[in-house]
């Protein structure tokens, strides 16, 4: 992966940070006393705070039925950043509590727009031997979701020392810096090269192509390619990732599978439609929102007052991203079903522990400080597990499962799932903690479990299988593997790179892997 490719990676998992900070301002926003009193809120309204921000995420994420397939990936993220300008400052002058929540709902649509493109975006730009880390990416490094909210989080408890209504309304003005960044760097993004070639322009797609995977290192003539068995002057991989995707859309076309209408008369693009779907619903379903969004709340619940609930709050945002990096760098070594796993099971350990310390806590009339700080530790098992790897999954699986023609339209429905889940926990958590406490999680653990069974059962091991050969696990028809894509006729043939080579070798070594299998 060269520079470039590189650089075009970080700058789509940068739309991670249009949801983190977003959603992980709420998280400290609703434990400043003068945010709660200047707009008047209850268990109610505060649940609205959340339900309309996701309620916008909802109508965005739909949005990616349409708008990405019509004009692009490239310009949807523009046309979501300046989208975002305005939901952010309307949140920002907002005087009443009506002015607020619809600021947070245009400011939903644009991160639920965003948010569901930039991983499809990523994955259509990533070769196939990196697109695990690129999914980690998306929530793990500098860019991403974890680190937003890390970051968030400790700005939560550092602007909570300044006075009056500034400290919510700066808080809530940071966010367009965020949509501000990223319209800037669009100026140096390409198109996604898919894209492009299933809009009948093949030679701009096999030009970001070699931008994205090409090199200046050749072998010289005749030099050995050590024992790959390669030719001195074989085709580069870029001209076969390309071969591979003209081919793979002429197929798909010749045999009447294109468009979105494909899904009602393909049984095997319903089967990868299913999975996308089963994975967004069941992640909320873990109850990780609950626990994120009104952890201030549980927190104080659980007997801990003054600032340790905002410390806590940026306690959680930094484990999550530490856990998340480990997890994110592990990805491709360990596979797509391993790395679930272990991730759910952290998730399943963690909401028992929490049921059963939360029980005696309250049995024993909320005064002991050791079953308080079993809960409160019980919640840390839970961020553990869950931070292992089910964001990243959720940004690598369902975009390398979803074939071309519908990848925009899965993601759009997976996320409007998610986030039509999200809005009901948001609204109704606070008033659930309020009337029933640690009962309302064991739903969460009964899901975990129908959860871990179907992803066991149904989700096929995709690591490094180019996104045009992972038709095949479905039992859907691949035009040509890379290798055969070798052998066609090609634009700009230029020899293969020692680069082209490894990039090669690691998508025949899982392939090899799965045969044997």
């Amino acid at each position: 992966m060269n520079g470039y490719n590189l650089w075009c990676i970080i700058f789509t998992c940068f739309g991670a940070f249009f949801y983190g900070y977003d959603s992980g301002l709420t998280t400290s926003i609703i434990a400043y006393p003068e945010f709660i009193e200047y707009y008047g809120f209850n268990s109610v309204t505060l649940g609205a705070l959340g339900s309309s921000y996701y309620a916008g995420q909802t109508i965005g994420s739909l949005a990616n039925f349409w708008i990405p397939d019509r004009f692009g990936r490239l310009w949807s993220v523009r046309f979501a950043c300046v989208i975002g300008l305005l939901g952010c400052g309307m949140q920002t002058g907002a005087q009443g509590l009506g002015v607020l929540l619809a600021g947070r709902a245009i400011g939903g649509f644009s991160c639920g727009l965003i948010f569901a493109l930039c991983p499809l975006y990523a994955s259509e730009m990533s070769p196939p031997h990196v697109r695990g880390r690129v999914g980690g990416l998306y929530r793990q490094l500098s860019v991403n979701v974890n680190v937003s909210y890390a970051i968030t989080e400790w700005m939560g408890l550092g602007i909570s020392y300044l006075s009056g209504d500034v400290k919510f309304r700066v808080f809530l003005g940071l966010q367009l810096l965020v949509a501000v960044l990223m319209l800037v760097g669009s100026i140096w993004m390409p198109e996604s090269p898919r894209w492009l070639a299933a809009h009948g322009r093949p030679d701009e797609a096999l030009a970001i192509l070699k931008r994205l995977h090409g090199t200046d290192v050749h072998h010289e003539p005749g030099a050995s390619n050590s024992d790959k068995d390669e030719p001195a002057e074989a085709v580069p991989f870029y001209q076969r990732e390309f071969n591979q995707i003209e081919s793979q859309i002429q197929l798909e076309r010749e045999q009447g599978n294109y468009g979105v209408w494909t899904i009602f008369s393909r049984p095997s693009y319903r089967k990868r439609l299913y999975i996308a779907l089963f994975y967004y619903f069941f992640q909320q379903a873990t109850g990780v929102i609950p626990l994120q969004n009104y952890q201030t709340i549980l927190y104080s619940l659980l007997g801990l007052t003054g600032k340790m609930p905002l410390i806590l709050v940026g306690v959680w945002g930094t484990a999550g991203t530490i856990v998340s990096i480990i997890g994110a760098s592990l990805f491709d070594k360990l596979g797509r079903r391993k790395s679930f796993f272990i991730s759910i099971t952290g998730v399943i350990v963690g909401s028992v522990m929490l049921v059963i310390f939360w029980a005696r806590f309250e049995a024993g009339g909320n005064t002991s400080e050791t079953l308080g700080a079993l809960a409160v530790f019980s919640m840390f098992v839970f961020l553990c597990g869950f931070g292992w790897i089910m964001n990243a999954f959720a940004y690598t699986y369902p975009p390398e499962i979803l074939p071309t023609d519908i990848r925009a339209t899965g993601m759009a429905l997976g996320f409007g799932i998610k986030m039509a889940w999200i809005i009901c926990l948001v609204q109704v958590t606070p008033i659930a903690i309020e009337s029933i406490s640690w009962k309302y999680f064991l739903v969460f653990i009964f899901l975990d479990v129908i959860f871990l069974l179907g992803v066991y059962f149904y989700f096929p091991e995709t690591m490094n299988t180019p996104l045009e050969e992972i038709a095949r696990l479905f039992g859907d028809d691949v035009a040509v593997t890379l290798d055969e894509a070798g052998g066609k006729g090609n634009r700009n043939e230029e020899p293969e790179t020692k680069d082209d080579v490894e990039m090669l070798e690691n998508v025949r070594g899982t392939t090899q892997q799965e045969t044997k299998s």
